[in-house]
C-alpha cells in the first residue's frame, strides 16, 4: 500500500518546537528560581531535565518547523543542540517519565500574576503547562523502588516571547505525554472515551466518610486523577446489596425513565447528602470502555456477575477494561495486581496504574454447581474447608477489621479443629505448563476421562487460587502469575499436626507457608470437588455460594484488567 500520504510520524523529542521555548519553575522550592530555561529529553534516564537557557537575545527568533532544514542556522537551536550533548549541563528541576500520568498547557487570567514575565503585563493572561506526577517517595524523597506513589506536580511558566500561537508548547505537551505512555486515546471512532466507576460507601468497615472509604478516595484521589488525564466519566455509589449487579444488566434505551427504580434510589441518595452519582442507570455497560471498581472484592464479584449473567458477555469481556482499587476489608485483586506489577498496595497506586492506561490479561474462572443450574465467573479464590469457615464464620466480628480472620483461624483451625472429607479430580494442565484456550468441564453425572486424578481423603484447606494475594495481607500463592492459565490448589490433609498448621497460619503473610511439608500444590486447568461430609461451605471471592459439589474450568485471558509492566 503506497504510503505517500500518511502523516509522518512524530518524533520523539521535538527538538526545535524545545529550543525556542523558554520556561520558568513556578513550583514548590524552585518558584523563585530567576533563570530562564528549556526542557530537554534525557533518553538514557528518561527524564525531562529543565536547563538553564543560556541565550540573551530572545525577541527576533524565526518559527520554524522540525522538518525545516533552515532552523540549522538558528543560533538558538546551535546552542540547544550543545547544550544536549553536554553531560554536565546544570540541572535546576527534573522529573521522571515513567510518574507521569498526563500533561496539559494552562492559560489563566490574571494580570496580577508575579510569574507574568518582563513584557507580558500589558495582558490580562499568562501561560503554563502541568505536569502531573506521582513518583515512588521514601523519606520525602524520590526513589526508583520501594517507596509510596505521591503527588509531585511540576507546573513551568512560558515565556510569550518566541511563542506566537502555542503551537511548540502543545508539541512539547504531546511529546511528554506520548514518552511517559500516557497518551490516552481519549476518543475512538470520534467518541470520548468513558469509563463508569462503581463505588460501595460502606466498603472496609469505616463508614461513609471514612478516609480509607471508596467515597473519599474518589472524591480526594480518582476524580481529580481522571480530570488531570482528560478521561470522562459516571459515577454510581451503590445503596444496596446487588446493586452493582443490577446495574449491569441491559439498557435498551439512554432514557432514564427505562431503568426501574432508579429514580427512587436518585431520590433516597440525594436525601443523605451523597453528590458523588453522576450515573443515571440508563446506559448500557456496552456504551462504557471501562468499568472501575472501588470498594472491596465483593463489589467487583458483583460486577462480574451482573456480567455473567449477559447474553453478550464474551463481547462485553472482549471490549471493557477493568480496574479494581482496593477499599475494603481484604482486597485480594487490589493487592494481587500491584504485586506484579512491582507497586507497594495502597489506593493511589492502583488509580496510579489506571490512569497510566496499561493493561494486562487476567486469568479467569468458571464455575458450576451440581445443585443447581446457576453458574458463575471467579476472579480471585475458592475456599472449602478451614479457609471458608475463617472467611464466613467470622462476619460476626467483621467490626475487627481484617484480624477477625485470624483470630478465626485460630478458633476453628487450633482450638476447635475440624476435617472436612472429599473427593477431588482435578485435569493436570499440558506439557507446555498451561493451556492455549478455555478448557470445558464434564458434566456432572458424566464419568471423567482418564486424564483426570481422582483423589479421596480428610482435608483441613482446600484452597483454589487464581491470584497471589487472597488479601493484602495474605500471600497466599506466590507462585501464581496474572495469566499463567492455571489454577494453584493449595491442599492440606487431615493429618497434619495442630503445631505444624499453626506454623502454616503464621507463615501466611510472608508467603514462606508454601515451603512446609504439609502443603500440597495442585496445578490444574480444571476441578471437581465433591465434599462427603456435612455443614461445609463453599466460599467464592469471599461471597458465599450454594453448597455441594463444585467444578471449575481456566478461562485463560478472560478479562482485561488496568496493570503495571509486569514482573519476571
Amino acid at each position: 500500500m503506497d504510503d505517500v500520504n500518511q502523516a509522518p510520524p512524530e518524533p520523539q523529542w521535538p527538538v526545535a518546537a524545545a529550543s525556542r521555548i523558554r520556561f520558568k519553575c513556578i513550583h514548590g522550592e524552585k518558584v523563585n528560581e530567576p533563570t530562564f530555561c528549556r526542557l530537554f529529553y534525557n533518553a538514557s534516564k528518561e527524564t525531562i531535565d529543565l536547563v538553564p537557557a543560556d541565550d540573551v537575545n530572545v525577541d527576533a527568533r524565526a518559527v520554524y518547523d522540525d522538518n525545516d532544514t533552515g532552523i540549522e542556522d538558528d543560533l538558538t537551536y546551535q546552542s540547544y543542540l550543545a547544550s544536549m550533548k553536554d553531560a554536565d549541563r546544570r540541572v535546576i528541576d527534573s522529573f521522571h517519565l515513567t510518574d507521569v500520568i498526563g500533561a496539559d498547557l494552562s492559560l489563566e487570567c490574571n494580570s496580577q500574576n508575579p510569574n507574568t514575565f518582563h513584557g507580558m503585563e500589558r495582558y490580562s493572561s499568562s501561560a503554563s503547562i502541568n505536569i502531573y506526577s506521582y513518583p515512588k517517595m521514601k523519606k520525602g524523597k524520590a526513589c526508583s523502588d520501594g517507596g509510596k506513589r505521591s503527588p509531585c506536580h511540576k507546573r513551568y511558566a512560558i515565556d510569550s516571547r518566541g511563542c506566537e500561537d502555542f503551537g511548540d508548547v502543545r508539541r512539547i505537551v504531546a511529546a511528554i505525554r506520548r514518552l511517559s505512555s500516557s497518551q490516552h486515546n481519549i476518543t475512538i471512532n470520534n467518541k470520548p472515551i468513558r469509563y463508569l466507576v462503581i463505588l460501595n460507601p460502606f466498603s472496609g468497615g469505616g463508614g461513609v466518610n471514612s478516609k480509607t472509604g471508596a467515597k473519599y478516595v474518589y472524591e480526594k484521589m480518582l476524580n481529580p486523577m481522571l480530570e488531570q488525564i482528560g478521561i470522562e466519566h459516571d459515577a454510581l455509589m451503590t445503596l444496596r446489596e446487588g446493586h452493582a449487579r443490577d446495574r449491569m444488566k441491559i439498557r435498551l434505551s439512554r432514557s432514564a425513565k427505562e431503568s426501574e427504580g432508579s429514580t427512587d434510589e436518585r431520590s433516597h441518595h440525594n436525601e443523605n447528602n451523597c453528590t458523588i452519582n453522576t450515573d443515571t442507570e440508563s446506559k448500557d455497560i456496552s456504551e462504557y470502555n471501562a468499568i472501575i471498581a472501588m470498594g472491596g472484592d465483593g463489589i467487583l464479584f458483583e460486577i462480574m456477575q451482573g456480567i455473567h449473567a449477559r447474553a453478550d458477555e464474551k463481547e462485553l469481556f472482549a471490549k471493557l477494561k477493568f480496574g479494581i482499587i482496593g477499599c475494603g476489608t481484604s482486597n485480594g485483586l487490589a493487592k494481587s495486581i500491584l504485586h506484579w506489577s512491582g507497586e507497594n498496595y495502597g489506593p493511589l497506586e492502583s488509580i496510579f496504574q489506571i490512569c497510566k492506561g496499561s493493561t494486562a490479561p487476567l486469568d479467569i474462572a468458571s464455575y458450576q454447581l451440581a445443585n443447581t443450574s446457576k453458574t458463575y465467573t471467579s476472579f480471585l479464590t475458592f475456599s472449602w474447608g478451614l479457609i471458608a469457615d475463617c472467611d464466613l464464620e467470622s462476619e460476626c466480628i467483621r467490626w475487627l477489621g481484617s484480624l477477625r480472620q485470624d483470630i478465626w483461624a485460630v478458633y476453628r483451625g487450633i482450638l476447635c479443629r475440624k476435617k472436612y472429607r472429599a473427593r477431588l479430580s482435578y485435569l493436570p494442565p499440558n506439557s507446555a505448563g498451561g493451556v492455549t484456550g478455555e478448557v470445558n468441564s464434564t458434566e456432572f453425572g458424566k464419568p471423567l476421562s482418564n486424564k483426570w486424578v481422582t483423589i479421596e481423603d480428610d482435608f483441613i484447606v482446600f484452597w483454589a487460587c487464581n491470584v497471589s494475594h487472597a488479601a493484602h495481607n495474605m500471600y497466599n500463592c506466590p507462585m501464581a502469575k496474572m495469566n499463567d492459565g492455571m489454577f494453584h490448589i493449595l491442599v492440606v490433609r487431615g493429618s497434619c499436626s495442630r503445631i505444624r498448621l499453626l506454623e502454616m497460619l503464621l507463615k501466611l503473610e510472608s508467603g514462606n507457608h508454601i515451603h512446609c511439608r504439609d502443603l500440597e500444590v495442585i496445578d490444574c486447568v480444571a476441578y471437581r470437588l465433591t465434599p462427603l461430609s456435612e455443614n461445609s461451605y463453599n466460599d467464592l471471592d469471599g461471597e458465599l455460594i450454594e453448597s455441594g459439589p463444585i467444578q471449575a474450568h481456566i478461562i485463560p485471558f478472560g478479562a482485561q484488567f488496568f496493570a503495571g509492566k509486569m514482573k519476571e
